[in-house]
């Protein structure tokens, strides 16, 4: 007779054996910035905000934590940065930095595969998190937030210059961070969550990318229009400018590329359609003159023409 601890094992090896290993598959955020409907271009007198000042950007510097995906079952799943340990508080931390190009790619440890519908985080850090020490190393420790203004990191640096009223140039340092009342003996946290449906699919074997924008003039408009020559610089002892930047931060975040790149992929993809088009129609037989990509392109994008055309060849009295 088999003794009673062997069943046990041999159970639970069974029950081991019979477990569906749950599939999982890494994602990579792809960081884009967008001014006035147009990729941002930095160092350069080109953009207008709502209360036109003119201005430029020289760098973003900036940290989002506690990503989270939503999943068709509602539940949520937090990212963490592949190269970090999960145990580590900072792993749920990712830094992004303008003039560090491979900031601007956030790469995440493996998730469950499947259909995601929701994306969720913090913009900054935030109670828990935003503690002085928490970075040691640079860039990240280049971030932090003095002490007597209640410690930890900056949210954000949005650096760069703008045309003041004397029609100069004027530093612009939009610094983002924890609020204090005049006396510094009682601080505010400003952080805030963004969460912006997505229709994501996590697959093995493949390039599972995201693409978030930060629209960069949506921070000066909505709700609260931002003059630069009143709240251009020295905000970080300015509790009235945090908050009402962290109230316009709301619709700053977008999923997808910044227009003019998103422009350019669907030129890119006419392109690659049209020279298709061209390959087939060289090796069918002879067609009348209609037959060009222009107007097969338009046939499709244009119902009316379509239908139009369905008519013309039923109605063979009607011309073309």
């Amino acid at each position: 007779m088999m003794k009673p601890r062997l069943l046990v094992i041999l159970f639970s090896l069974l029950a081991v054996a019979c477990t569906k290993h749950e599939e999982k598959a890494g994602i990579d955020i792809n960081i884009g910035y967008e001014v006035n409907g147009k990729s941002l271009v930095t160092d350069t007198l080109c953009y207008v905000n709502e209360a036109e000042n003119t201005f430029l950007i020289t760098e973003v510097q900036w940290f989002i934590s506690n990503i989270e995906l939503k999943n068709e079952a509602g539940d949520w799943v937090t990212l963490h940065q592949r190269s970090l340990s999960d145990t580590l508080d900072i792993s749920r931390v990712f830094y992004m930095d303008t003039n560090i190009p491979e900031s601007q790619t956030l790469h995440t440890q493996p998730l469950p595969i499947g259909h995601y519908t929701a994306l969720r985080f913090t913009f900054g850090l935030d109670e828990t998190d935003n503690q002085t020490g928490l970075f040691t190393d640079p860039p990240e420790s280049e971030m932090f937030w003095p002490d007597m203004l209640g410690g930890g990191y900056h949210y954000m640096k949005l650096n760069g210059k703008f045309l003041n009223a004397e029609g100069r140039l004027a530093p612009l340092a939009v610094h983002l961070g924890i609020g204090q009342n005049e006396d510094c003996t009682e601080f505010y946290h400003n952080h805030f969550i963004v969460e912006l449906p997505i229709d994501f699919n996590v697959v093995t074997n493949s390039e599972n990318q995201l693409e978030l924008t930060m629209v960069i003039d949506n921070w000066f408009r909505n709700p609260n229009t931002i003059d630069f020559n009143e709240l251009g610089s020295h905000i970080m002892q300015n509790q009235t400018a945090q908050r009402l930047l962290q109230n316009n931060g709301k619709d700053v975040f977008k999923i997808g590329k910044p227009i003019d790149n998103e422009n350019k992929t669907i030129m890119e993809k006419d392109n690659k359609l049209a020279e298709k088009f061209k390959n087939v129609m060289q090796k069918a037989a002879p067609k009348p003159h209609f037959w060009s990509w222009e107007n097969v392109k338009e046939r499709f994008q244009n119902p009316t023409a379509a239908s139009r055309h369905c008519e013309e060849r039923s109605n063979p009295n009607l011309k073309i």
